[in-house]
C-alpha cells in the first residue's frame, strides 16, 4: 500500500491538470490550463474529486478546482478527468489556508466541502475545514452572492459547523440532519460520492449545510 501511494504521489505531479501551491507562478499556470475566465468553483478536501468531476460535466460553463493537501488522493480523479476530456476541471495540491495566497479576493463563485475529516480531538478543531480561520479565508475569496455547501455524516462536526458559522456571522440558507429525508432541501446536482454511498448503505444520516457570508 505504501509503495502504491508513493507511486501515485510521483505520477500525479506529471499530470497536466494537477498543480501544486509550491509550484512556480501556480496561479498563472492554472489560468493558462483553463484558457478561459469562466466562473471558478472549489471543492476543498476533494480526495478523488468526485464533486469536481461530476459538476464539471453538468456545468461546462464553469471551471472547477479540486483542492487537497495530499497528492496521492488526487491521482485517480485527475486521471479520470483527463480520460473524460474534461478541460474545465483541475486539481491543486495545497492546504486550504494557502488559497488566499494564490487566488484573488472575491474570485470564487462557489465552494463545496464534502465529508471533510472531522478532527474529533478538541486539540485538532483548528484543522477543521469549517473552522473560524478558514471561514475568514472563504469569505475573502468568495463573491458576494456565492454560497458554501458543506456535507458530513458526523453529528459532532455538523453541530460544530452550525455554531461556528453562526458565531462567525454567516447566513445559513439551508440545513438538514437527514438530507435525503428532508423535503425542500436539495444538495446541488445531488452528487453522491463513493464514500457517501458507503455511509448511506450503512444507515448513516447525511447532514448538509448551505451558507453565505
Amino acid at each position: 500500500m505504501a509503495r502504491t501511494k508513493q507511486k501515485r504521489l510521483s505520477k500525479v505531479k506529471e499530470l497536466p491538470n494537477v498543480f501544486s501551491s509550491r509550484g512556480p507562478d501556480v496561479k498563472r499556470a492554472i489560468w493558462n490550463y483553463f484558457k478561459s475566465n469562466r466562473p471558478l468553483v472549489f471543492e476543498i478536501g476533494c480526495g478523488h474529486g468526485d464533486y469536481s468531476i461530476e459538476l464539471a460535466q453538468i456545468f461546462p460553463d464553469r471551471n472547477f478546482i479540486g483542492v487537497d493537501v495530499k497528492g496521492a488522493r488526487i491521482f485517480n480523479g485527475a486521471l479520470k478527468a483527463i480520460n473524460q476530456n474534461l478541460g474545465n476541471v483541475a486539481f491543486l495540491i495545497a492546504k486550504a489556508e494557502n488559497l488566499i495566497e494564490i487566488f484573488q479576493k472575491k474570485s470564487i463563485q462557489e465552494i463545496f466541502i464534502p465529508f471533510p475529516d472531522p478532527h474529533v480531538r478538541r486539540a485538532s478543531h483548528s484543522k477543521r475545514l469549517i473552522s473560524p480561520g478558514l471561514l475568514k479565508i472563504y469569505k475573502e475569496l468568495i463573491v458576494e452572492s456565492g454560497s458554501v455547501h458543506f456535507k458530513t455524516d458526523n453529528q459532532g462536526l455538523y453541530e460544530y459547523a452550525l455554531k461556528t458559522i453562526t458565531d462567525f456571522g454567516g447566513e445559513i440558507i439551508h440545513f438538514s440532519e437527514h438530507l435525503y429525508e428532508t423535503t425542500g432541501v436539495v444538495f446541488p446536482s445531488n452528487v453522491i460520492t463513493m464514500f457517501e454511498k458507503h455511509y448511506i448503505k450503512n444507515g448513516r444520516r447525511i447532514k448538509y449545510i448551505c451558507f453565505k457570508f
